[in-house]
C-alpha cells in the first residue's frame, strides 16, 4: 500500500528554497450526489464543476465521479471540467481514473433488439425460466433496466443515429469546457477503441493524434498533462505496472507536442461513448488536481539531458547532462550527451535549409560503432542500428517525409524493448530491441550527413519514468496480494472425477458447487474439462473448496486453453471463482473463439438472485491467451476490489460498487475453478494447478 504525505514545507525545504507547488484545483469527489446534480458544485478545493450533462448521467459515490453510458454516445455531451486557465509553462493536470472499458465503441448493435432482449431475458441460461423471471422481478435496478432497453432500441441498424464512434475518453487541457471534438483540438490524451488489442493510447500533437502504444488494459490509470509556454508533455502510470505504464508513484513520459498555442483552456475529463456492442459499464474518476509545478515551468521539465541548440548545433555543453562529445562516422557528423542512464522520450524540432539535407536523432548511444540513429530527408525516413561498426536497416518509408520551409516533431518513445518513432506526430515504425542491447547504451543526440545543414531546436531526454507530482493526497492504490498459502493442488494422485477430490495442500474437499458439467483429474498433473468440439461442455460450471475468509481471497490457475491453433473451432471458458451462495458469486474467466481476432478475460456477476448478462466487464488481452499455450490467471478480491493479472501482467481492476454502487460487499464463502458459458462453451480446458492465497 503507498501513501502520499501532503504538501507541508519541511526546514530543509525552506532552507533549500526548494518551492513548493501552488494548489489550484484538488477534487476528490467526497459527498454523495445524485446523477444529474454534479455539473455546477462546487470543488472540494478551486472552484466549480463545469462541464456537460445532456443525459443527466453523472453522479457522485463511493468517493469518486461515475459518468453512466449514453443512450446517444458522442462528444460535447458529457465531461467534466475545471476553469478556465490561462496557458503558462509549469500548469499541471493530474486525472486519476478508471474508464469503464478502453475498447468502448458508440456504433449499431451487431444484432436485431428481439435478439438481444431474448438473450438478456435468458441469461447465461444456469438459472430455470420461472426463477429467472421471479427473480427481475424483484431486482433492485429497474431504472438501470429500462435505461437499458432504451439504449438498445435507438442502437438498432435502422434507429442509430451518427458515425461510429472508436474514441472513448478524452484527459487533458482543451479550448472550451465541453469540447465537441478533442481528437482535433487542445492538449490532451485520447482513448481509442483498438479492438482485440483493447485500448490504444493517443496523445494530441500538432494535427495529429500519436499513437502512443496498443494493448492499454482496463485499469485505473493516472494520466499527467503538463502545459508549457507552447504546446505541453504527457505522462501516464498505473497502480502497479502495466503494459505501457510505469508503476505508481513513478510516470512514464509518453510524448511531447511542441505547437500548440490556445492561451485559454480548461482542464477537463469528457466521454464520448461507454460500453461495447450493448455492454453497459461505468467510468469512475477517482481524483482531479490542478496547480502549477516549478520543476514543470523550466524549459525542459522532467528531462535528464536538453539543449536549446540555439544556433542549430550543440555548443561545448548541454543546458542539462553535462558535456556534449562529438565524432564522425562513416556517413556523417555525430553529437551525442549522455545522462548516464536510458531515455524513454526523445524529442526534437528540426528544420532543414535544403532539401538535400540528410539528418537523424540518435538515442541507445555506447560509441561511434553501437548506436541506434532515425534518418530523415525530404525522400523518407530510415531507422538504422549500428552494431559492431556494421549499419542494420531496421525499417524504412517514404509515406512520410521532412518538408522544406517546415518545423518538424521528431520524437521516438523507448520502453520496455520497444523502440518507436514519430515524424509531427505520425508513427513512422517500431521495432523491438534485445534487452541487453540498453547497458551502458545511454548516449542519446543527433546526426547530420557531412553535406547537411539542418537547424536542430530544443533537443531533450526525458528518463523511462519520473515521479509523480501530486499536488494533494490520493487515496493509496489497492495493490493487496496473498502472502499466505491455503490451498494448492497439482491435480497428481488418484485419477478420477475432481469431486469429492483432497486438496494436495490444505486438505479441503473439492465439490461440483453449480452446474452439469465435469472436470476429470488425470493423477498426472491435469484437470481437464470433460468436453470437445463435438461435446462441448454443458454450460456453466463451477468446483468449489470452502473459505474462512469473507473478505479477502487471492487465487491462482494454471490453464491450458484447448486445440493447437486458430480454425479449430475450440474454445476456451476456464478461470476462477468467487462464491458466497447460488444468488451471489462472481466469475472470472476466459473467452477465446474463432469467432474475433484476440482473447479476453470476463467477469461475470450475479447478485441478490438475478444475473444481468450485459453489465459482465471484460478486458481484451490480444494474444496473452492463444491455444494451446498454458497461462496463469491470478485475482486477488476483498468482495468489492479485484484486481485481474495474467503471467503476472495486470490486465484489469474493478470494483463491485463500480458496477452495482447500492449492493453490499459479496462475503466469499468458497473458492475455485470455473468453467463458464459465453456465446458458447468450453471444448475442453486443461487446469494444472490451482493455489489460494489469503
Amino acid at each position: 500500500m503507498l501513501h502520499r504525505h501532503d504538501w507541508v514545507e519541511t526546514a530543509e525545504e525552506a532552507g533549500s528554497g526548494v518551492a513548493r507547488p501552488e494548489v489550484l484545483v484538488a477534487d476528490d469527489f467526497q459527498g454523495e450526489r445524485a446523477r444529474g446534480a454534479v455539473i455546477g458544485t462546487l470543488a472540494v478545493k478551486g472552484g466549480v464543476r463545469r462541464g456537460r450533462d445532456i443525459e443527466r448521467q453523472i453522479a457522485i459515490d463511493h468517493g469518486a465521479l461515475r459518468f453512466q453510458p449514453l443512450v446517444r454516445p458522442g462528444w460535447g455531451r458529457q465531461g467534466i471540467s475545471y476553469g478556465p486557465f490561462q496557458r503558462e509553462a509549469g500548469l499541471v493536470l493530474l486525472v486519476s481514473i478508471t474508464n469503464g472499458h478502453n475498447t468502448s465503441q458508440g456504433s449499431p448493435l451487431p444484432d436485431d433488439l428481439a435478439r438481444r432482449v431474448y438473450r438478456w431475458l435468458r441469461g447465461p441460461g444456469i438459472d430455470p425460466w420461472p426463477g429467472r423471471l421471479v427473480s427481475l422481478i424483484h431486482a433492485p435496478r429497474k431504472r438501470l433496466t429500462l435505461r437499458r432497453l432504451w439504449w438498445w432500441t435507438l442502437s438498432t441498424s435502422r434507429t442509430y443515429r451518427g458515425s461510429n464512434i472508436d474514441e472513448n475518453l478524452a484527459v487533458g487541457w482543451f479550448p472550451s469546457e465541453a469540447p465537441i471534438n478533442p481528437v482535433e483540438e487542445g492538449c490532451g490524451f485520447v482513448v481509442h477503441a483498438a479492438e482485440g488489442e483493447n485500448g490504444e493510447l493517443w496523445a494530441r500533437v500538432g494535427k495529429q493524434c500519436l499513437s502512443a502504444f496498443r494493448r492499454l488494459k482496463n485499469v485505473h490509470v493516472y494520466y499527467v498533462v503538463a502545459l508549457r509556454e507552447q504546446g505541453a508533455v504527457y505522462y501516464a502510470a498505473a497502480d502497479q505496472k502495466a503494459h505501457g505504464l510505469a508503476a505508481f508513484p513513478m510516470m512514464r513520459p509518453i510524448a511531447i507536442d511542441p505547437f500548440n498555442k490556445d492561451e485559454k483552456l480548461f482542464a477537463g475529463v469528457h466521454q464520448s461513448a461507454l460500453g461495447q456492442i450493448g455492454f453497459r459499464v461505468d467510468t469512475r474518476v477517482q481524483a482531479v488536481q490542478v496547480g502549477r509545478i516549478p520543476e514543470f515551468s523550466t524549459l525542459f521539465g522532467t528531462a535528464h539531458a536538453a539543449d536549446a541548440l540555439v544556433e542549430g548545433w550543440p555548443g561545448q555543453i548541454a543546458a542539462i547532462g553535462g558535456r556534449w562529445h562529438f565524432s564522425q562516422d562513416a556517413g556523417g557528423n555525430l553529437s551525442v550527451v549522455d545522462p548516464g542512464r536510458p531515455s524513454g522520450l526523445i524529442h526534437g524540432l528540426l528544420a532543414i535549409g535544403a532539401i538535400s539535407d540528410v539528418c537523424g536523432l540518435v538515442c541507445r548511444f555506447r560509441d561511434n560503432d553501437n548506436f541506434w540513429v532515425l534518418k530523415l530527408s525530404t525522400l523518407g525516413w530510415t531507422l538504422v542500428r549500428k552494431q559492431s561498426g556494421k549499419e542494420i536497416t531496421i525499417a524504412t518509408g517514404t509515406e512520410h517525409a521532412l518538408r522544406e520551409c517546415s518545423t518538424h516533431s521528431v520524437q521516438i518513445l523507448d520502453w520496455n524493448g520497444q523502440v518507436s518513432c514519430f515524424l509531427d506526430g505520425v508513427r513512422l515504425c517500431e521495432a523491438s530491441v534485445n534487452a541487453d542491447s540498453v547497458e551502458n547504451a545511454t548516449g542519446v543526440g543527433i546526426w547530420k550527413s557531412f553535406d547537411s545543414e539542418p537547424r536542430w531546436h530544443n533537443l531533450e531526454a526525458h528518463p523511462c519514468e519520473v515521479p509523480i507530482p501530486l499536488m494533494a493526497p490520493l487515496a493509496a492504490p489497492w495493490n493487496q496480494l496473498g502472502a499466505t498459502l491455503s490451498y494448492a493442488d497439482g491435480f497428481t494422485g488418484t485419477a478420477g472425477e475432481l469431486d469429492r477430490r483432497t486438496s494436495e495442500l490444505g486438505g479441503g474437499q473439492w465439490a461440483r458447487t453449480l452446474g452439469t458439467g465435469v472436470i476429470d483429474v488425470d493423477g498426472l498433473g491435469s484437470a481437464r474439462v470433460r468436453a470437445s468440439v463435438d461435446r462441448p461442455n454443458p454450460g456453466r460450471t463451477f468446483y468449489s473448496l470452502p473459505w474462512d475468509l469473507p473478505g479477502f481471497a487471492d487465487l491462482e490457475a494454471a490453464i491450458e486453453p484447448p486445440g493447437e491453433r486458430r480454425g479449430q473451432d475450440q474454445r476456451g471458458r476456464a478461470g476462477l471463482l468467487f462464491w458466497q451462495d447460488s444468488d451471489n458469486y462472481v466469475c472470472v474467466t476466459t473467452w477465446l473463439d474463432d469467432v474475433y481476432q484476440g482473447a479476453s478475460i470476463s467477469v461475470f456477476i450475479k447478485r441478490l438472485g438475478f444475473e444481468e448478462l450485459y453489465d459482465a466487464v471484460w478486458t481484451n488481452v490480444a494474444d496473452k491467451v492463444v491455444w494451446g499455450k498454458p497461462f496463469r490467471m491470478r485475482v486477488a478480491f476483498d468482495g468489492n476490489r479485484f484486481a485481474i493479472l495474467i503471467d503476472d501482467e495486470l490486465v484489469m481492476q474493478r470494483s463491485l460498487t463500480d458496477i452495482y454502487p447500492d449492493d453490499a460487499a459479496l462475503q466469499i464463502l468458497r473458492v475455485g475453478l470455473a468453467v463458464n458459458w459465453e456465446w458458447g462453451d468450453d471444448t475442453g480446458s486443461v487446469f494444472t494447478s490451482f493455489k489460494a492465497r489469503r
